[in-house]
């Protein structure tokens, strides 16, 4: 019923003709306080309700919390139970971006499936290459893994500016070795986290292609970083979590997979690790306890033929490459299927990989295609 509503509201705020968004619009006012006039009141309520906890949901907290009055009720009419009072806590930031998103976190992100813009990396036949890993940085840069399972030495990093013109390229180190070079995160230093499977180890570059450090982790086969700046690393049987100088802090078994395994964290430093060979995903907390695991092989709700990449949303969201199906899932942060977001309806083949980037959704395809979505 909530979802359902919320998709009534998306159609409602698109006419422009329901009176039930100025009370709306009238909270986002309130709650924005001090900030300056926003220029377009209806994508901001767009944005609030399909992305929840985003910059200007966290600037308006920012607000909330200098605001003199430390609690406001608003009665919103006609709208579902669980938004018909929303308490502003303005005395703290974290309190006013947890009472927003409980009243937004069941709300489904609609995603147009209009194709903005797209680019294509051109990649050799034989041998075979094929797009690994995509990832952006907070600059809006693009950064792609290109993978060559038949000659490893040819695996590579792509970065492209936001007008997607190359800016350079980060070559496997571990070439005349020829390592399975791959893996792709960014963390707060702005650095690129890569892995080499072969030598494990850990390589942390700049963008420039400037080697920052290495360190040691067991047969690694993708690595993340979470909101604290440690790397999550995916080892071909293990999860071990690391400071950026390398130290473990943290490990668990996991088990073996037969493809190369991907991984993401989320908002909640869950950790996502996809096994593409047993078509699943497992979830772990931020201690590496397992949660839940999501998928079965097929192609219905709730199953995946060939998982690769995921992404997270500020919500907790959680949106998962189905390649084979040609598809991208939407699961809720405690694993509940939502709703597929874009389909081979939509254009999509063979997505292996996919980020948000400038409040765009960017699929990468295997074949070299980055396709840019409409949010």
């Amino acid at each position: 019923m909530v979802r359902q509503r919320a998709e009534d509201l998306l159609e409602e705020i698109d006419a422009k003709s329901n009176a039930t968004l100025d009370d709306l619009n009238a909270l986002i006012a309130t709650a924005t306080a001090e900030q300056n006039q926003l220029d377009d009141v209806v994508d901001f309520s767009r944005k609030l309700i399909n992305h929840g906890n985003d910059m200007d949901v966290l600037q308006m907290a920012s607000a909330c919390e200098q605001s003199s009055e430390s609690v406001q009720n608003l009665d919103i009419p006609t709208l579902p139970a669980a938004m018909t009072q929303i308490q502003l806590i303005t005395n703290a930031m974290g309190e006013c971006v947890t009472n927003i998103n409980r009243c937004l976190g069941d709300l489904v992100p609609t995603v147009s499936g209009r194709l903005v813009t797209s680019f294509i990396i051109k990649l050799s036949k034989t041998p075979e290459e094929v797009i690994g890993h995509v990832t952006t940085d907070t600059n809006g840069d693009i950064l792609i893994g290109i993978w060559c399972i038949e000659d490893l030495s040819r695996n590579r990093i792509h970065i492209y500016d936001t007008t997607f013109v190359l800016q350079g390229t980060i070559p496997s180190p571990r070439a005349a070795e020829k390592h399975a070079f791959g893996g792709i995160a960014v963390d707060g230093d702005g650095n690129i986290v890569t892995r080499c499977q072969g030598s494990n180890e850990i390589i942390v570059y700049t963008k420039t292609g400037d080697q920052v450090r290495t360190f040691h982790s067991e047969l690694p086969e993708a690595v993340a970083v979470n909101s604290k700046g440690h790397y999550v690393v995916a080892g071909r049987y293990t999860l071990t979590v690391h400071h950026k100088d390398g130290k473990v802090l943290r490990t668990t078994p996991d088990p073996e997979g037969e493809y190369v395994k991907r991984i993401q964290c989320n908002v909640n430093d869950d950790v996502i690790v996809t096994d593409p060979g047993d078509d699943h995903i497992r979830v772990y907390d931020s201690t590496l306890q397992l949660k839940y695991r999501y998928g079965t092989k097929g192609d219905g709700g709730g199953q995946v033929n060939g998982p690769r990449g995921t992404c997270c949303l500020d919500n907790g969201d959680i949106i998962l490459a189905d390649l084979k199906n040609h598809r991208l899932h939407l699961l809720s942060p405690d694993g509940k299927f939502k709703q597929f977001l874009l389909s081979k309806d939509n254009g999509l083949l063979y997505p292996r990989g996919v980020t948000i980037n400038l409040g765009k959704l960017v699929v990468a395809e295997q074949r070299g295609e980055i396709k840019f979505f409409e949010l």
